[in-house]
């Protein structure tokens, strides 16, 4: 894995936009389809890392066995499995989304990877599932963007938040999830939004009353403590 230096941003999800370019003040995890995986050496070249998972979305174009066959053999780079997840407004059965979902994290904890999870009105569901699974592995709520009582939630139940664009709106409740998530591992993000990652990270500084490096070296921190990275 890459080391890192402190004067350095990281977007902990973000997807394919053109040209995948190395960037010296940022690293960048891709999220990847699986059917994405020919990309998979050109972001490794310029730096940056990849996770890949079938998105509720798109869980009925692979079977849980070819999945796993296409994770295992990118396993030495794969940073972690994901994203995957449930969502009620898709039309994709329930019973589908989490028969797929629980095929997915349990192969993370076989490859002991975390697991990057797309949740929309499930955070009961995820909840409960943590508590059956009982992973050792981080999962990470990534584009989390509720209130304090669902963060607080999923916080008791050691899940991990990745929170991205909505910070920036004015009196939004993340504004008040950040100032609780000070102490405890929590990670910034663009989700491949018209935004950029610098922009999140100052509204954070702003929020959490640190300057910049400060906050790099608390993020940096919170990375390689849930990933596992050197």
């Amino acid at each position: 894995m890459q080391s890192f230096f402190h004067d350095v941003f990281i977007d902990n999800h973000t997807h394919l936009q053109g040209n995948i370019e190395k960037c010296d003040g940022i690293l960048r995890v891709f999220s990847l389809d699986p059917l994405d995986a020919n990309s998979i050496p050109a972001i490794v070249a310029a730096g940056h890392h990849f996770t890949m998972g079938l998105h509720p979305q798109n869980i009925h174009t692979m079977d849980n066995a070819e999945f796993k066959e296409i994770a295992h053999s990118h396993e030495n780079t794969l940073l972690a499995i994901g994203e995957s997840g449930l969502d009620k407004f898709i039309s994709i059965p329930m019973e589908d989304q989490k028969h797929t979902f629980k095929q997915q994290a349990y192969l993370a904890e076989e490859m002991q990877k975390p697991l990057i999870i797309h949740c929309v009105r499930s955070y009961d569901e995820v909840i409960q599932l943590h508590k059956e699974i009982q992973p050792k592995k981080s999962w990470i709520i990534h584009g989390f963007n509720r209130n304090e009582y669902i963060a607080n939630s999923l916080i008791e139940q050691g899940i991990v938040l990745s929170i991205g664009k909505d910070l920036l709106t004015e009196h939004h409740p993340l504004a008040h999830v950040i100032c609780a998530c000070k102490e405890i591992p929590f990670l910034l993000e663009t989700d491949g939004k018209d935004i950029d990652i610098e922009h999140v990270y100052q509204r954070c500084a702003l929020l959490l009353k640190m300057d910049m490096l400060e906050l790099k070296v608390l993020i940096e921190t919170h990375f390689k403590q849930i990933y596992g990275t050197n």
